[in-house]
C-alpha cells in the first residue's frame, strides 16, 4: 500500500476527477495517455542531432536508449509480478479520468520508460532536460487521472534513470569491445 501522501492525494483526486471541468480533464486525459510519445519524439530529435544527422551516427546516439528501455521494460513487469500494487482507483473504489485496466500500478511504466529514454547520446542539454520535463508532467497527469499513485511516480523515475545509466554502460563496454578498446 502506498505511504499517507500518496493515499490522500489519490482520494482527493478520485473525488475531484468527476465533477472537474471537462477541459481539464481532456487535458489531463491527453497529457497522460499521450505525452509520453512527445518524450520519444525529444530522444529521436536529440539522437539525429547528435549523431551528426547520419543513420550511422543516430543509430550509435539512440542505441543507449533502446538498450535501457528494454531493460526498463523487464525491469517494471518483474517488479509489477513479484510485487504488485493495486491502482488508486481499484484500491479506493473510485472512476479514473480515463479507461484503464486493473493492472499493478507500481512502478509507472510510462514514467520509467520515458526516463530510461535518456540513456540515449543526446549532446543538447535542453532536449534532455525537455524530455525529462515532459515525462514528469506524464507523471504528474496519471496520478491527477487517478491511475497511478505518487510513489509510482517517484520510483518510476529512480528506476528509470537506473536503467538509462545500465543501457549507456552496457553499449559503452559493448562498444568498446566492439572498436578494440576505442570508445566514441
Amino acid at each position: 500500500m502506498p505511504d499517507p501522501l500518496s493515499h490522500a492525494l489519490a482520494s482527493s483526486v478520485l473525488a475531484w476527477a468527476p465533477g472537474a471541468p471537462a477541459l481539464a480533464r481532456a487535458a489531463i486525459s491527453l497529457v497522460a495517455q499521450f505525452g509520453i510519445g512527445l518524450a520519444v519524439l525529444l530522444v529521436v530529435v536529440g539522437a539525429w542531432l547528435s549523431g551528426g544527422r547520419s543513420i550511422g551516427g543516430f543509430g550509435m546516439a539512440i542505441a543507449p536508449g533502446l538498450i535501457a528501455a528494454a531493460i526498463a521494460i523487464v525491469a517494471v513487469h518483474v517488479i509489477g509480478d513479484v510485487a504488485p500494487v493495486s491502482r488508486p482507483f481499484v484500491a479506493l473504489g473510485g472512476t479514473p479520468i480515463f479507461a484503464h485496466t486493473a493492472d499493478a500500478s507500481f512502478p509507472s511504466d510510462h514514467v520509467t520508460l520515458g526516463m530510461s529514454m535518456l540513456g540515449a547520446r543526446i549532446a543538447d542539454r535542453r532536449l534532455q532536460w525537455a524530455t525529462a520535463v515532459v515525462v514528469l508532467l506524464v507523471g504528474l497527469a496519471r496520478v491527477l487521472a487517478g491511475v497511478h499513485w505518487l510513489d509510482d511516480i517517484v520510483a518510476g523515475a529512480i528506476l528509470g534513470l537506473a536503467c538509462a545509466w545500465l543501457g549507456r554502460a552496457i553499449w559503452v563496454a559493448a562498444v568498446g569491445r566492439w572498436r578494440g578498446g576505442l570508445v566514441a
